[in-house]
This record gives structure tokens, sequence and C-alpha cells, in this order.
């Protein structure tokens, strides 16, 4: 059946109606308008009624295009219209997520972007992490874009936190994480501004635990905690005697103890690295005990349901606080905690003599200026190798004689 067009009252548009569809009560209408260019006839369809199309906006699109042919400038055909409009709203959309990109807050960002690609992160990373978010992060720029959280900012929030008596090693851990959260915007092209966190200042003050058990106070300890929990001794035990932190104790599975060699496979530790401990009768005993009926895969220490355990047992606080042994004490330097052990591992280490760089190893410090903080219970050598070069200067001649071989 052929086409039927129809003249509209404006010169250069008619339509045809659609067999079957309705608009309104009338059948569809399509329009099309025609029009010469280079010489040629040329003909558009330009929309439905149903599109919101009708002669007189079908006719102004035609002049649209009369006009530019005139002037020899502008879009000369329809397709061409089109292709500048979708050219502006391209760039009006681009604009528009620039914009949104430039005001997007902190929390905004946080809760799209930075969290959900931080899933290969480790458990407490994360939980570390959060809890800093929620508690001081969200409150200081949760809703403030991302762009505009400047260096007065995070100094009102380090302010805060001080006051709050943090430790300095923790407000470099919230600043951190907010130097993070920063450069995983520049990454997503979400910034292109220097991270402000450089320019702040943080309060420093020797944070390193300074307190270490005696021998006699390290007896009560363990004696005090076997009776109260086996679990919390046998971790204590392997603490001060081989070193290791809570985590590592809590990772360890039964195929990475030794029994043969005496030693202690300490797999993915802190720094990154795996390490021995080396086991003494009284953990050798112990690990005895408690390898006794395991499979090579299975936890010496477990959590409820075999998972691997996240915090050391506040019976090991209770137990401190009966001995009296964090009574009157305000520095929480001083103060005896389960990360105390190893403290005192080190500390016994080095006042028997073992030289840094071996003790280094068996903590598994990824530098050596880890260690030196126990260098002052090192016994006398550096003072009396520094006091043996005494008498070598011959105050009658003014001159220094020759090297006195050393005892």
């Amino acid at each position: 059946m052929a086409v039927v067009w129809i003249k509209t009252n404006f010169l250069g548009v008619r339509y045809r109606e659609h067999g079957t569809r309705r608009h309104g009560v009338k059948p569809d209408r399509c329009f099309s308008i025609r029009y010469k260019v280079d010489g040629k006839d040329k003909e558009e369809v330009v929309g439905w009624a149903s599109e919101e199309m009708s002669a007189e906006k079908a006719f102004k699109i035609l002049s649209t295009i009369r006009d530019n042919i005139k002037k020899g400038t502008g879009a000369k055909s329809l397709a061409e219209i089109r292709e500048e409009n979708e050219l502006k709203a391209g760039i009006i959309e681009k604009e528009s997520r620039a914009k949104a990109k430039a005001e997007i807050t902190f929390s905004e960002f946080w809760v799209t972007e930075y969290w959900p690609a931080q899933s290969l992160k480790t458990t407490v990373t994360r939980e570390a992490e959060d809890a800093y978010y929620r508690k001081w992060l969200f409150p200081a720029f949760g809703n403030i874009p991302l762009r505009r959280i400047d260096v007065a900012k995070l100094e009102a929030l380090v302010t805060r936190l001080v006051n709050d008596g943090k430790a300095p090693g923790t407000i470099v851990k919230i600043l951190g994480l907010v130097r993070q959260v920063w450069n995983y915007a520049v990454a997503r092209d979400v910034l292109d501004l220097p991270c402000p966190v450089r320019r702040v200042k943080v309060p420093r003050k020797d944070a390193a635990r300074q307190r270490f058990l005696t021998p006699e106070e390290a007896t009560m300890l363990l004696q005090a905690l076997r009776k109260r929990s086996l679990d919390m001794h046998d971790e204590a035990l392997l603490a001060l005697f081989c070193g290791m932190r809570a985590g590592e104790i809590y990772n360890l599975t039964v195929a990475d103890c030794n029994l043969a060699t005496k030693t202690i496979l300490l797999r993915d530790t802190k720094s990154g690295k795996n390490r021995h401990a080396y086991m003494t009768p009284e953990v050798d005993e112990m690990l005895i005990r408690r390898m006794r009926d395991k499979g090579p895969q299975e936890l010496l220490f477990p959590a409820e349901g075999g998972k691997v355990r996240r915090w050391v047992s506040s019976t090991f606080d209770r137990v401190v606080t009966e001995l009296g042994f964090n009574k009157g004490i305000s520095d929480p330097r001083q103060k005896l905690v389960f990360h105390s052990l190893r403290h005192t591992f080190a500390s016994w280490l080095v006042q028997r003599g073992t030289p840094l760089y071996e003790v280094a190893k068996l903590m598994g410090h990824s530098t050596i200026r880890m260690t030196e903080r126990y260098s002052h219970l090192a016994p006398d050598t550096v003072r009396r190798a520094a006091l043996g070069l005494g008498g070598i200067l011959d105050k009658k001649q003014g001159k220094i004689v020759a090297f006195r071989k050393r005892a």
C-alpha cells in the first residue's frame, strides 16, 4: 500500500498517518521536512505526534536549517542538528559529572568509592579503619566536600584527638587514613590537589612502651594466669619466651610447630616477612600438650567455632589488676599489657648480652632502629670500650702515644 503524504499549512512540512496507532482521538502522525541543499532535494523525518512533534515545531527546525544553509554556517541537516544536540548534551553531562565530583563529600566518597575497594585488607585493619571513620572522620568531615578539607580542618581534628588523650601514634594512623582516601580520590580523577595531610604537624613524644617484667614478676604472672586460664597462660608463655605478638600466636597451627627442630614458623607477620621462633623447654612441653589430638591445619588457640582469635582475653587485664602491677601508674607506656611480655623477651635478651642485631632478627624488626631502644639495657661494654681510650694522650709531650691493646 502506497504511503500517502499530506501537506500542512507550513511550507515544506508534511505528514503521514499511522495505519493503526492513535494519538488521542486521531491517528498518530509522522512529520517530515523538505528542503534543498547543494542543489539537491532532501527530506527528513523529524518525529511523531506521539513524541510531541507538531507541524509548527517541524517548521521551526526547517527554518533553522534553511537559515544555516543560506549563511553557510551551522547544521545544514536534521542529522547535523541531532549531532550538535548530542554533543551539547554530552558536554552538559560531563560538566554535571565534574561538578558532582568537585562537590562529593568525604562521606559520599568513602561509602561509594573508597570503602568498597578495601576488601583485600585484613579483617583487623578494616575494623580499625571503620572505627576511625565512624568515631572521628565522619563527625569531622562527613558532610564537607572532599576538596574543601584543608590544613585548618585537619589541625582542628588533631586538637580534638589530643584533648581526648589519643597517643601520637594513633593520631598518625588516623591522618594516614585521610591520606589514603585522598590519594585514592586523586587516582580516580576525583581530586587534582596535593594532600593537605603532609602539612599537618602532629605532637610528638616517645610512645614506646618502657615496662618489662622482672623474673620474679613474670613468675607471679604465669602462676596466676595458670590458675585462671590455661589458654591465657600458654599464650603468655609464647610471648614471654618467644617474643611473639598476640596476632602471631593466634595464627599458629600445628603444622607451624616443628618439635624435631624446636622451631616455630611465624607466617605473614606484621613486617610482611616470615620468621622463626625457637622453643625453650617450657614452650616445648606446652606445645606437646596443646598439639595432642589436633590435625596439622588446626589452630593452637582457636576462638569459638574454630575461627582465628582477634583480641587478647580480658582475663589477662583482670589478673594484672589483681596482682597490682599497674597500681598507681597513669602513664600508658609504663602499664603492663600483653604486648609487654614481648617487650620483656627482648629486654631479657639484651640484658644477657645478646647482640642487638640478633635480637632484631628474633623480634622480626624491619630495621635495627626499632631494636636500639633496648640498647640502654645492654651490659656496660659500650662504656668500657669508650673509657678504654683513656691514657693514650701523653700530657708532657702533648701528643697521642701508641695504642695499647685491649685487655
